[in-house]
C-alpha cells in the first residue's frame, strides 16, 4: 500500500511538474512552430525566418520555420487554424490567407473571424509597377494615356487569379478607368520573365524583387503603391504622388488558432514588437523592402477588418471568383 501510495504521488509529481512547465507563466518552454504558407526562398519566408530568429531571442527560447505552401497560402493557414491553442504553432497571415482568399475562392476551410487569435504586426510589403523595357511611358500618367489611346491591348501580368499582385493592380485599373487584359501566370518568376522579355506590359511586384531586375536592365519601375517613399527607392515617387491614390501590397501579421491564453499573446506581441525594434531586425526588413509595423492584438484585428472590407469591394468589382 505504501509503495503503491509511493508510486501515485510520485505520478503526480511528475505530472504536475509537466503542467506547470507548460503553463503559459512558463512560456515558451518547449519549441515554437512558426508556419509559413509561402514556400521556403521566396520574399515571405526570408521576412518570417528574419522575424522568427529575432523573436527567438526576445523570448529566449527556439522559433522553428514551418513552411507549408500551397493554395494560395490556404493550405498552412489552416494548419494553423485547427492548431492546439498552446501557443506552440504560431502562423504568418497576410493580405491573400486573411483578406483576399475569402473574397475570391468559394470554398475556404477557416474562419477569419472565429478560427484565429491576432497577436502582433510584422509590416507591409509595398508593391512597384514594373513595365516592359521596350514600352514608351516614362510614368504612371504615361501608361495610363496609352491605356486610353488603345483601350483593351495593353496587358498586366500577375502571379495567378486572385493573387495579390491582380487585386492590387484592379484597384489601381478601376481607379484610373482603364481597360487593360489581365495575364495571369504560375508564380512571380514567370511573371517577370514575361515583363523583362515584353510579352507583357505591366506587373505589380514587391519592391525588393523588383528593384534587382530594374538593375540588369530587364523591366523600369515608374511608381510605388505606398503612403509614402522607401529608403531603399528614394527617387521613385508614389502613385499618389503621381495623381493616383493607390497603395497596393501584403502585410504580415502573427497569429495563432482561436483560444490563445492572453498571457501568451502579450508575451508574443511584446517580443514581436520589440524585435522589431532592434537595429538588425529593422535594417534587414528594410532592405527586404518591407516597411516594418507594430500593432495590439486588437490593433492586429482591427487592420484585418479594414484590409477585408477594402479588398472585398475591389474583388466583387472586378468579378474575381474562384472554386
Amino acid at each position: 500500500m505504501k509503495r503503491f501510495s509511493a508510486t501515485v504521488l510520485s505520478s503526480m509529481l511528475v505530472l504536475g511538474g509537466a503542467a506547470h512547465a507548460d503553463s503559459p507563466n512558463n512560456y515558451p518552454s518547449q519549441p515554437i512552430k512558426l508556419v509559413v504558407p509561402w514556400p521556403a526562398g521566396g520574399g515571405t519566408d526570408a521576412v518570417s525566418r528574419h522575424v522568427a530568429a529575432a523573436m527567438g531571442l526576445q523570448l529566449k527560447g527556439q522559433i522553428v520555420v514551418d513552411n507549408r505552401p500551397g493554395a494560395n497560402g490556404m493550405l498552412g493557414t489552416e494548419v494553423v487554424s485547427r492548431a492546439q491553442p498552446n501557443g506552440y504553432t504560431l502562423g504568418v497571415a497576410s493580405v491573400e490567407t486573411h483578406a483576399i482568399n475569402p473574397h475570391v475562392y468559394k470554398r475556404v476551410n477557416y474562419n477569419v473571424q472565429k478560427d484565429f487569435t491576432p497577436i502582433a504586426w510584422v509590416g507591409q510589403f509595398p508593391y512597384a509597377m514594373a513595365v516592359r523595357p521596350g514600352l514608351e511611358v516614362k510614368d504612371v500618367a504615361g501608361l495610363v494615356a496609352l491605356a486610353k489611346k488603345e483601350p483593351g491591348k495593353l496587358t498586366y501580368a500577375s502571379w495567378g487569379v486572385g493573387s495579390s499582385s491582380q487585386i492590387a493592380f484592379e484597384l489601381f485599373r478601376q481607379g484610373a478607368k482603364i481597360d487593360v487584359l489581365h495575364v495571369p501566370f504560375q508564380g512571380a518568376a514567370p511573371a517577370i520573365t514575361a515583363l523583362a522579355s515584353n510579352q507583357v506590359d505591366v506587373l505589380m511586384v514587391p519592391l525588393s524583387v523588383a528593384m534587382p531586375q530594374q538593375q540588369g536592365g530587364r523591366l523600369k519601375l515608374i511608381g510605388l503603391a505606398s503612403a509614402k517613399r522607401l529608403a531603399v527607392a528614394p527617387n521613385l515617387p508614389t502613385l499618389t504622388e503621381q495623381g493616383f491614390s493607390v497603395e497596393g501590397g501584403t502585410w504580415l501579421a502573427i497569429m495563432g488558432p482561436a483560444g490563445v491564453s492572453p498571457v501568451v499573446v502579450d508575451k508574443v506581441n511584446h517580443a514581436v514588437s520589440a524585435a522589431l525594434q532592434t537595429p538588425e531586425l529593422n535594417a534587414a526588413l528594410v532592405s527586404l523592402g518591407v516597411e516594418p509595423m507594430t500593432a495590439t492584438p486588437a490593433g492586429v484585428q482591427s487592420r484585418i477588418e479594414s484590409e477585408n472590407k477594402r479588398w472585398s469591394g475591389v474583388i466583387k468589382s472586378a468579378d474575381i471568383r474562384l472554386e
